[in-house]
């Protein structure tokens, strides 16, 4: 087997198309964010800040002075904190909004009223919201100066995209989250209805004092001043020593302390189970969306490179110079594109991650091959390919799900000898 790399048939767009090479590559590497901005150490540092706070936390105690309740502000910031987590190393983009908010809100809500302890715990809090939107805004960067680099190295190629079909790139993540987003309001409204039912009910009922006489771990005891001895549910009763005084709510059919009002956690959880995956999936489906628009609004930076697939179907790219496949710039998962099918019958056949069986991947994949790339590369990027095919013709293929660039040292997954690649070996690190 020929040990260089497979040519891209002639006549195909890559005549005129200027060669992305090492030296070039390499400053489009240089430009990526430090390591500092890698999305684990945001990850860490709010996650053990959180914990810190929630246990340096004081433990409220409910009366009927300060009852509790419902705790809608505390449910917001609970699920942007969950959020954080995941958008933090996913989508800085909602990073740069979701965290202001979250840091106002701890600020607001947690600082004044707590102790030393909590309050540093908090400001801890607020510390690694601010290094996660930092670290979010140089990643957006390195993303803006990667572009401009590409866009500068490929001024003397453009070449437009044709789309395969109707843009529907998008549709099903944007259409799977407007239904999480309509279960999740749809729980905050009925649990603001169960609220103003259970106010509704406070406002009619007798209010009556009664002594504890005894607890369960769901309800206490009681005898009321005229004599009677009722049991009324209650969320903590820890909280209520006895032969302590508790005031009891009664209506017809009905009975509640006065401390404890309804407790809407039930919608509140549904709320967040639904709004959490709902807004990133809004949010992962306009990215895509806007991303593929842009490729085929109109002519895009083309430049020639080397790719190969490895042995778990990711498709990794070189320099066009690099043909020892020294350095992999970056890495994705791409599918052909079939000029009769649109975006969402594409997704269909290939799967989510766009690879078939592996096992039967023809070795022309395996092998360097030329390929014209349309489009800037960076993290999240959408891009376009012409390459090669197995039958050898020319064809055309798009990444699906992310562009990937590899830590330092990794290399394409699987042993590829050198035969097949046209050049070292590369070992999966």
């Amino acid at each position: 087997m020929s040990k260089t790399s497979v040519p891209i048939p002639s006549g195909s767009a890559s005549e005129g198309v200027p060669a992305w090479l090492s030296v070039d590559a390499a400053a489009w590497a240089d430009a990526r964010p430090g390591s500092w901005a890698r999305p684990l150490w945001p990850v860490l540092a709010l996650l053990a800040t959180v914990v810190a706070a929630i246990a340096m936390e004081p433990v409220p105690v409910c009366s009927a002075v300060v009852p509790c309740g419902p705790d809608w502000i505390g449910m917001v910031q609970m699920g942007l904190a969950i959020g954080m987590l995941y958008w933090f190393a996913r989508l800085p983009e909602l990073t740069l909004v979701a965290a202001p908010v979250l840091a106002v809100i701890v600020a607001w809500e947690e600082l004044p009223s707590a102790d030393w302890a909590s309050r540093a715990a908090n400001l801890a809090v607020i510390a690694a919201l601010g290094f996660g939107w930092t670290a979010a805004w140089a990643r957006l960067s390195a993303r803006q100066g990667q572009r401009r680099l590409i866009e500068t190295t490929a001024r003397a190629g453009q070449r437009r995209v044709e789309p395969a079909g109707p843009l529907t790139r998008g549709v099903i993540p944007i259409c799977a989250g407007l239904v999480l987003c309509a279960v999740a309001s749809g729980a905050i409204v009925l649990g603001l209805r169960a609220v103003h039912a259970d106010e509704g009910q406070a406002a009619r009922a007798t209010r009556t004092e009664a002594e504890v006489t005894g607890r369960t771990d769901m309800s206490l005891r009681v005898r009321t001043d005229d004599g009677r001895r009722i049991t009324v549910d209650a969320l903590f009763p820890e909280d209520y020593s006895l032969g302590t005084t508790v005031e009891v709510l009664e209506g017809e059919g009905w009975r509640r302390l006065v401390a404890e009002p309804y407790d809407a956690i039930e919608w509140q959880l549904l709320a967040l189970a639904g709004g959490l995956p709902g807004v990133s999936l809004l949010t992962t489906g306009y990215l895509a969306r806007r991303r593929a628009a842009a490729v085929h609004r109109g002519p895009v930076p083309a430049l020639r490179v080397l790719e190969r697939m490895d042995h778990e179907g990711r498709t990794w790219a070189y320099a066009a110079d690099d043909t020892a496949g020294s350095t992999p710039l970056f890495a994705f998962t791409c599918v052909p594109v079939f000029p009769d099918a649109d975006e969402a019958e594409i997704d269909a056949v290939h799967g989510i991650d766009g690879i078939d069986d592996i096992d039967d991947v023809p070795t022309t994949k395996t092998r360097f091959r030329e390929a014209v790339m349309l489009g800037a590369p960076y993290e999240g990027a959408e891009l376009s390919f012409i390459t090669t095919g197995p039958d050898g013709t020319s064809q055309v293929t798009r990444t699906i799900g992310p562009v990937r660039m590899p830590r330092p040292g990794e290399a394409p997954a699987g042993r590829i000898s050198a035969d097949s690649t046209g050049g070292t070996p590369s070992h999966a690190h």
